[in-house]
């Protein structure tokens, strides 16, 4: 499946699912309240292992923007473009991983989460990576 296929699928999910604790009871014109967040150390259904994988991506997003960002700003120009090749083809390695890793679970309720938790971890690795660079470049 493809990452837009999966992700539309993921995003739509969570819409719908959300929308549905923003409505109110049928016994009461109380609002429901919005569903607590999901235990990540075990989370127990689908949407709690698609709200956990995306939290966990998101988290290692905005470090690796924030990592990448430091490294730029100690290099030179032509390392810069370097980087940023380097970069560009790593995402497209990033996402390419992932979809063979959810292809496991094509047509699954667990391949939106597979993809992305694979995301997060794939992601985490490259944090190190750049964290690595960035000691070299501060040397």
């Amino acid at each position: 499946m493809k990452n837009s296929t999966i992700l539309a699928t993921f995003t739509a999910s969570l819409l719908l699912l959300s929308a549905g604790f923003l409505l109110p009871t049928k016994a009461s014109n109380i609002p429901l309240q919005i569903a607590q967040q999901p235990n990540c150390k075990s989370p127990q259904t689908t949407l709690d292992m698609n709200m956990c994988a995306s939290q966990e991506f998101k988290a290692a997003d905005t470090k690796l923007n924030q990592v990448y960002q430091q490294l730029r700003a100690k290099l030179s120009s032509k390392k810069k473009q370097r980087l940023t090749v380097a970069q560009r083809t790593w995402i497209e390695f990033r996402d390419k991983t992932c979809d063979y890793e959810a292809g496991k679970f094509e047509g699954g309720t667990l391949a939106a989460s597979t993809y992305v938790y694979c995301r997060a971890r794939v992601t985490q690795q490259r944090i190190k990576d750049l964290e690595d660079y960035l000691k070299q470049a501060n040397l």
